[in-house]
């Protein structure tokens, strides 16, 4: 054991002084710190951390008597600022080092140095390209690194985000965000965003919840003067356990500058204290789907079904909800694997009817709420389908939709059914008497489970909430405005191009959800000058045809004020052109006025376009309920 000891002993010896003989290596004996101001606020520039906020390259630049670089290729240094918008770096040797800007979120101005030791001066380097012959002179500054050296940057950023108010709307449930962006350059602003995080640091790159507590807004528009946005941002994820504490949020804006980096507003500490938003069910509700109903389904189920039962522990409305797992058939069954639910189906037992004739036709929907657990495993096609009907049994005063109009996914989901236009209709369905349902499909590989929480029918007369701009042109160019809207989240604006000014939407192909006799068409519409619409040529127009003069229905437009005017016109008033309109198969819709005002100066902005039948001017149609 005693040598042991002693061979220890020497091995630990011989390590100290081998670590003594190979640290005689100098030790950096200079510091690089500093900051990068505002040159108008004179405020430290907010980063975001590391690599992804701004940095300064530094290359050694020191150079022989001749002027030649002692090291040619040297070695490019990365410092990157800290997120209060200052950097440091303590471990450099005394010497001249290239110091350059390319991956910031500012456009340096002025460096001043407060060392006395330490010196800086302008420097360049041209390249010739062996090809062509042309040359590239790059600027840069050089410093001399003495002891330790503070390096003060003076610069204008990309963008100055200034905030005007950020809050926790309680009653909305989501961040409202509303700031002021001026961009310095003529570079188009790429995007604004609003981040949330616990830390006071929070960015682009720190947020609690990634791309859920992140709202990104696309704007790519030269920006000439300071510009309001507003910005609302969900909180879904802060539902649960993660609500009911102090947040921070803070706003930036990105300009499409090359290597640009974000430019931030100072943080705001809220407090978001999430709670269920109780919404007031759309139309009335079939709820087959209970546990009263345990032994409809027990008697009406499919011989092909692997099993059936209720669940209370996982549903999305009422008391609970039925689960079916699919299972292998027998050979006369025709099915390979399916999911088959059928109340009744003539078995016998209490068979619940519903009375949907209340509803105006055409406008007619059924939400059918659902779980899947593999969505990967359906196959769409017409042997899979969803049906309900009057007589309780299948294929007999039936309307049935198949798995090729819509898309699951994984999880509850709502599926939305225009019973008004559905895959096929069998029979002639008593609408004051339904009383059958079934869910089932085949051809897929492998078992799945389903879950049926609730079906509710509503009458939809919502075509369009406009808040995005996909699909829409304009005069000028279409934006969403957050800001000012009258539904939803926003609303589609633009201006006019001198002579005329017209927002105009395409769609593949709407259901109109109402006949021409009593049907209403309405939107709202904001105006910035009335002068220019008021005793113009104007009209509102809707069709069927793609485009202008084709199965076209137009109206002129009422007398407007300035501001929100809410447009309501009757089918039964409209002019047509080119052939009558297909009320199954709208496409298209268009407003637009002539002007006799300058380009730029006159705004308008759509919001909320729907259809309804006079009696009926409410998507709720509770009133129907017994």
């Amino acid at each position: 054991m005693k040598k042991i000891f002693n061979w220890l002993l020497i091995l630990s010896v011989s390590a100290a002084l081998t670590a003594c003989l190979g640290d005689n290596y100098p030790q950096p004996d200079s510091a690089f710190h500093g900051g990068v101001f505002d040159a108008e606020t004179g405020e430290l520039m907010l980063q975001d951390i590391g690599g992804e906020g701004s940095q300064i390259e530094v290359l050694e630049w020191t150079k022989d008597k001749d002027g030649n670089l002692i090291y040619p290729r040297p070695d490019t240094r990365r410092l990157n600022f800290m997120t209060d918008g200052n950097y440091r770096d303590n471990n450099f040797f005394k010497g001249d080092y290239r110091v350059q800007f390319n991956l910031t979120n500012f456009n340096p101005a002025t460096v001043q140095l407060s060392s006395k030791d330490s010196e800086i001066w302008d420097d360049s380097v041209t390249v010739t390209d062996e090809e062509t012959g042309e040359t590239r002179t790059t600027d840069f500054k050089v410093i001399h690194l003495d002891g330790d050296t503070e390096m003060n940057i003076t610069a204008m950023p990309w963008c100055r985000v200034t905030v005007k108010d950020i809050h926790f709307d309680e009653e909305k449930q989501r961040v409202f965000a509303q700031f002021e962006v001026e961009c310095t350059t003529a570079d188009p602003l790429k995007e604004v965003g609003v981040f949330c995080d616990e830390s006071q640091h929070v960015s682009y790159s720190i947020n609690y919840f990634g791309a859920q507590s992140t709202k990104q807004v696309k704007v790519d528009k030269v920006l000439k003067e300071p510009t309001v946005f507003t910005v609302k941002m969900p909180l879904e994820m802060f539902q649960d356990k993660d609500s009911g504490k102090d947040y921070y949020v803070r706003v930036g804006a990105h300009t499409s500058a090359v290597d640009a980096r974000w430019n931030y507003s100072k943080a705001v500490k809220i407090h978001i204290d999430m709670k269920p938003v109780e919404t007031k069910p759309l139309g009335i509700g079939w709820d087959l789907f209970n546990k009263e109903y345990e032994q409809i389904w027990l008697n009406g189920k499919h011989k092909s079904l692997d099993q059936i039962y209720f669940d209370d522990k996982d549903f999305k409305s009422g008391n609970g909800c039925y689960v079916t797992v699919s299972g292998p058939v027998t050979e006369d069954a025709g099915y390979r694997f399916t999911t088959y639910i059928s109340p009744g189906e003539g078995k016998g037992g209490i068979k619940p009817t519903f009375d949907i004739s209340g509803i105006p036709e055409q406008g007619c929907h059924m939400l059918l709420t659902l779980y899947i657990s593999d969505a990967s495993k359906f196959k769409y096609n017409a042997d899979s389908q969803i049906e309900i009907g009057s007589n309780a049994v299948f294929d007999n005063e039936e309307i049935c939709w198949i798995f090729g109009e819509f898309r699951f996914k994984n999880g509850w989901q709502t599926l939305d059914l225009s019973v008004a236009k559905p895959s096929q209709i069998v029979g002639s369905v008593r609408r004051n008497h339904m009383n059958w349902f079934r869910f089932y499909h085949k051809d897929f590989d492998g078992n799945v489970t389903v879950k049926f929480d609730e079906i509710r029918f509503y009458y939809k007369t919502l075509l369009e909430s406009c808040d995005a701009v996909a699909g829409w042109q304009g005069s000028g160019e279409v934006t969403l405005d957050e800001s000012i809207c009258q539904e939803g989240e926003g609303c589609v604006s633009t201006t006019n191009n001198g002579s005329l000014i017209s927002l105009q939407k395409t769609w593949g192909s709407e259901y109109v959800p109402t006949p021409r006799e009593g049907g209403h068409f309405q939107f709202y519409l904001y105006v910035s000058d009335e002068s220019a619409f008021n005793g113009v040529e104007n009209q509102v127009e809707i069709g069927s045809g793609g485009r202008a003069d084709v199965n076209e229905l137009h109206w002129e437009l009422p007398t407007l004020e300035k501001g929100w005017n809410l447009v309501d016109l009757k089918l039964e008033d409209a002019i047509a052109v080119g052939g009558d309109m297909d009320l199954r198969s709208m496409n298209w819709f268009r407003v637009f006025s002539k002007t006799n005002k300058a380009a730029g100066d006159v705004t308008m902005k759509v919001d909320r376009l729907r259809f309804y039948k006079e009696g009926y001017n409410r998507e709720d149609i509770a009133d129907f309920a017994d």
